[in-house]
């Protein structure tokens, strides 16, 4: 939920004339939910409800919203900071199980963990490449896996999860 808190605000700071179902498409959340945060967020005096005509009306951050929305951001950072910690230590450990000559093989879907992962073993000097098809990889490599449906795929192959995004 504090990643669309996060979201709301900042589309609001960015346009206040900007329509519910706007915000809906910029964060991907479902119209009733954007409805739902907006109240709240007004009954708790982080947004300002204008009319600006019978249709439409004006979201205005206020002062305590702006507030808000550092806070929680300085909170998302936070936790996204301890996060990569522990994938950094999940690395260390796995490389130090199966060793730096190894080619460390990135499985996995979300894109942003994708490059969290990669940065991490380049600060280590670790081999790595990118494989999204199963059969390419060899079994002499490590496959270093995230948010992978069907893991029956990877049976055979040596493999160590490290978390899901």
């Amino acid at each position: 939920m504090q990643d669309n808190e996060i979201h709301i605000l900042e589309e609001l700071e960015k346009n206040s004339n900007i329509t519910q179902r706007d915000l809906s498409e910029k964060t991907g959340l479902s119209l009733g939910m954007v409805n739902i945060l907006l109240k709240k967020f007004i009954k708790k005096g982080f947004v300002k409800l204008e009319r600006l005509n019978n249709k439409s009306f004006r979201y205005i951050l206020t002062p305590e919203g702006f507030k808000e929305k550092s806070k929680k951001t300085i909170e998302y950072m936070k936790i996204y900071y301890r996060r990569t910690l522990l994938i950094k230590q999940n690395i260390e450990r796995i490389i130090q199980t199966y060793g730096r000559n190894k080619t460390y093989v990135l499985f996995g879907k979300d894109k942003e963990m994708k490059e969290i992962i990669e940065g991490i073993l380049k600060e280590l000097r670790v081999k790595y490449i990118t494989e999204n098809n199963v059969e390419k990889i060899e079994n002499t490599n490590v496959v270093l896996y995230w948010n992978v449906e069907d893991k029956t795929k990877l049976e055979g192959l040596k493999c160590e999860f490290l978390m899901y995004s």
